[in-house]
């Protein structure tokens, strides 16, 4: 075993020691307001868990490799399939990084002939932008550009599988290139229709890092995976930084607010929209404006939150999995 993933499975066992922990706070934070129950969970930094996803990424047997996409620097990760279907680009939400999309893959290796996953420009090991923070549609010139180079090189069509903003960028791929996707699969996808007061309600910078904590995890999640709290502090500072702010400012101008129903209605490609229930960063009725997508099947997670892959894991493994099944290559 290499000296870096020793340490990986070293840092990973003292995190598991604190699960029991982080429980307790859990259910303090949920009674308490938060900012009291995290002083003894420890502060880890996004960066520190990035270099621990990625060992165990490469632990289990992922392919690392930074090039060129779109004008960009891009990072991705891949795993070699032993199924026969056409290969998978996972696509990350706003502010995360390709781990968040990790707990898919086992369900998708003995199915696809490759799994890809992105991590955009300025997220995850992928370097910022040289012009500053990318647009809505910046990201998904990105994204058809990671679809093209599979196609290419497979010979195949593409199942786009994205959560939150990494869910608009698949369903804009389908979109504008039709001819790359052989399905979308969105997790609680960002795109739909949003009121002035759903995007106004969607947090800026906290000055409280405990405070901000708590809100950004209500916001995701309807019982908070204990990882989280681990870097939930972290994660609080960085919803504030220009990369997501800038997108949400965006938003909140009108621009790239939604994909727009002429977009929606407009794809004809197999669709299938997995959304929690208890999301509460992004409103319900946005399932509304997907089932509109011809032929696009709905399926309602009870009892989860806004990233379904983190939180109820095996239930979307399954759906994404069963989704596949149904695709012709």
């Amino acid at each position: 075993m290499s000296v870096t993933a020793l340490e990986a499975n070293r840092l990973w066992l003292a995190l598991l020691t604190q699960q029991r922990r982080l429980g307790l706070a859990a259910r303090q934070l949920l009674t308490k307001g938060g900012k009291l129950a995290l002083n003894c969970v420890p502060d880890l930094s996004l960066e520190a868990m990035l270099r621990l996803s990625h060992a165990a990424l490469m632990a289990q047997g992922a392919e690392s490799w930074t090039a060129p996409l779109a004008g960009h620097r891009v990072h991705r990760y891949a795993f070699a399939g032993r199924g026969e279907g056409p290969p998978v680009l996972l696509l990350h939400g706003l502010g995360g990084q390709a781990s968040s999309m990790a707990p898919l893959v086992p369900g998708l290796t003995g199915l696809a002939r490759r799994v890809v996953l992105l991590e955009l420009p300025g997220h995850g090991r992928s370097p910022e932008p040289l012009h500053g923070p990318l647009s809505a549609r910046e990201y998904g010139a990105v994204a058809i550009a990671c679809a093209e180079e599979l196609q290419r090189e497979h010979d195949s069509k593409v199942v786009l599988v994205g959560n939150s903003l990494g869910g608009a960028l698949a369903l804009y791929t389908a979109h504008e290139r039709p001819e790359l996707c052989a399905g979308v699969a969105g997790l609680n996808p960002a795109g739909a229709e949003l009121s002035d007061e759903a995007v106004n309600g969607l947090p800026r910078a906290f000055s409280d890092a405990n405070q901000g904590a708590a809100q950004m995890a209500a916001l995701l999640f309807h019982r908070t995976p204990w990882p989280f709290w681990l870097v939930a502090r972290d994660f609080a500072r960085h919803w504030g930084t220009s990369t997501v702010q800038r997108i949400l400012d965006d938003a909140r101008t009108g621009n790239d607010r939604s994909l727009g129903m002429e977009v929606l209605t407009d794809i004809h490609v197999p669709v299938l929209i997995v959304w929690g229930k208890e999301d509460r960063l992004l409103p319900l009725r946005s399932v509304e404006d997907f089932a509109r997508i011809e032929g696009a099947r709905v399926e309602i997670i009870e009892g989860c939150g806004h990233v379904p892959q983190l939180e109820r894991p095996a239930a979307a493994r399954r759906a994404v999995a069963d989704f596949l099944r149904s695709l012709k290559s």
